[in-house]
């Protein structure tokens, strides 16, 4: 039987895709840093299994106070997670529809149905003991970036300073993420095209010929940041995708009966 030990010392990111989940990620570690922790994993890992894995094995059995987790997933997660602290995002889910339409390569239905999952993150986590989770809105984290660090390091318990915080939203912002991720597509081409070799964790296949570099000390892939500013939705859909987000969304302030229930993930069943 797995012995637990009750200190919180993991950080879950928990929302859906292109709601700035990636930054806060990212932010969340570099916090961490600043206050001498040791942040855990130093390796991103690609997907929610793996961070899973590394929770169950790792962080629920850690006694080290010096070493905290940080994990990122777009899945829902249960009330009583042990050992843990879920920081998760609002964001208008209009945007989410063309950022996730435009960033996943899919058709409007698809798109429209993770901007409805983002809603029923918002309804769920409401329900949640409010030391336990905490939301952050997208647009602030655009607008009000070193507020939102603040925001952060105070909700997970490591204060930090006004200028490191300033430190950390410069280190994180577009420009320099998108020279980052530059970067690793033009070394990710170059090896392709010279035939060298290429370490499986740095690239993500979607097929033979469809693939985007990542980023293990970030988990930043091709494109993840995008060119639209809050609002874009307005002219980017045709008139009749307008037409069907302005009658799903119709009611923004108290949406939640339009959708069905997420079923919870379930971590009964670790022993």
């Amino acid at each position: 039987m797995i012995k637990i030990i009750m200190n919180i010392n993991s950080f879950w990111i928990s929302t859906t895709p292109r709601t700035g989940s990636m930054w806060l990620y990212n932010v969340t570690r570099e916090i961490l840093k600043f206050s001498k922790i040791n942040v855990l994993p130093t390796k991103i890992p690609k997907s929610s299994q793996e961070f899973f894995e590394i929770f169950e094995k790792q962080s629920l059995i850690d006694q080290n106070n010096s070493n905290k987790y940080v994990f990122k997933i777009h899945r829902i997660l249960n009330p009583n997670l042990p050992r843990s602290k879920i920081l998760t995002t609002i964001r208008d889910p209009r945007d989410v529809c063309i950022s996730f339409k435009e960033f996943m390569k899919t058709d409007f239905n698809t798109a429209l149905k993770a901007a409805k999952d983002l809603l029923q993150y918002e309804k769920i986590y409401k329900t949640y003991n409010k030391d336990y989770v905490k939301f952050f809105r997208y647009e602030n984290i655009e607008n009000k970036s070193i507020e939102t660090v603040l925001e952060i390091a105070n909700f997970i318990g490591y204060e930090i300073s006004y200028k490191n915080a300033k430190e950390i939203s410069l280190k994180f912002n577009k420009k320099k993420i998108r020279n980052l991720i530059k970067n690793n597509d033009e070394n990710l081409i170059y090896k392709i095209k010279n035939k060298e070799n290429i370490d499986d964790s740095s690239i993500v296949y979607f097929s033979k010929d469809n693939y985007r570099s990542f980023d293990t000390k970030t988990g930043f892939q091709t494109n993840h940041i995008s060119n639209r500013n809050s609002g874009d939705w307005k002219k980017s859909f045709s008139s009749k995708e307008i037409e069907i987000l302005n009658f799903e969304f119709k009611d923004l302030a108290n949406p939640y009966e339009l959708f069905k229930k997420t079923k919870l993930l379930d971590f009964d069943n670790w022993k």
